[in-house]
């Protein structure tokens, strides 16, 4: 079933934000990893628990003091360091495989060029990479010192932005997630964007639960299809949104970007 609420032409997403907010407060970072931490913290933490993925990142970051050192690693060197987080196998020889791929084509392993890039163009050469899905390519920009306009959304985020009637399925097929991008207000930047993937995250963690959402104490239940409808079980969340995309074709969970365009699919050619 697809829920959907007529929201006319007045904004949905800065009500929500600004509901959130007053739950969770502010969500701002000022200080940002580069992108080359970041794309290795988003790498291995996709699809494992945070205090797992940050566990892990920390030890491989205590091992490999400079990113220098990755694209001459093996493997083998970095799964003991990951033996916690999901796909730990899938996760450690991608990390080594996006390192050398960007090496060869950069002169080594550092994202800082992509600085001087246009978002779209930097979301389609990061989406070429073994192993980068939407989430990993958009966290590396949006949360890290680059700060680019685009908007990352995980599975806390997708879910409750189905059950809203925001986008008719938590999957985060590339439809869901123009549809979603066509709720983002133009005059939100990289930081709105930021706060907002972290508030509708928070959101997701503590109320809109995949099996037994808090409806009863949600700020957004007047906005919300899924109360509205009394839909959105997780029998009709499974059907609707369909299993995750497996980790042979991305490890990351899924996400939207704000604006992708075809002409950024020479980025890596």
């Amino acid at each position: 079933m697809q829920l959907q609420l007529p929201f006319d032409d007045d904004p949905i997403l800065p009500r929500i934000r600004a509901r959130l907010i007053a739950v969770h407060g502010p969500q701002h970072d000022a200080e940002r990893a580069d992108p080359t931490t970041q794309l290795v913290k988003a790498m291995i933490g996709s699809r494992s628990l945070d205090v797992v993925s940050d566990a892990a990142f920390e030890q491989l970051r205590r091992h490999f003091p400079s990113w220098d050192m990755l694209p001459d690693a093996e493997p083998a060197a970095i799964l003991p360091h990951l033996a916690e987080v999901t796909y730990a196998s899938d996760k450690a020889m991608r990390l080594i495989d996006c390192a050398r791929l960007i090496r060869d084509r950069r002169g080594r392993f550092d994202l800082a060029f992509l600085d001087s890039w246009t978002a779209d163009h930097a979301m389609a050469f990061l989406q070429k990479l073994p192993g980068i899905g939407p989430e990993v390519a958009a966290t590396t920009l949006n949360f890290s010192s680059l700060r680019k306009r685009v908007f990352a959304a995980d599975t806390h985020v997708l879910r409750t932005c189905f059950r809203l009637g925001l986008v008719p399925g938590p999957r985060g097929s590339a439809r869901e997630l123009r549809l979603l991008a066509e709720h983002v207000p133009d005059s939100y930047d990289a930081d709105d964007l930021y706060e907002l993937h972290w508030l509708l995250k928070a959101h997701g963690q503590a109320r809109c639960h995949h099996r037994l959402p808090a409806c009863d104490a949600c700020p957004l239940a007047d906005l919300c299809a899924h109360r509205q409808a009394g839909a959105a079980t997780p029998s009709e969340l499974d059907r609707d949104g369909g299993p995750a995309m497996p980790v042979a074709d991305e490890i990351a969970p899924t996400t939207s970007t704000v604006a992708v365009t075809e002409e950024a699919a020479m980025a890596m050619s």
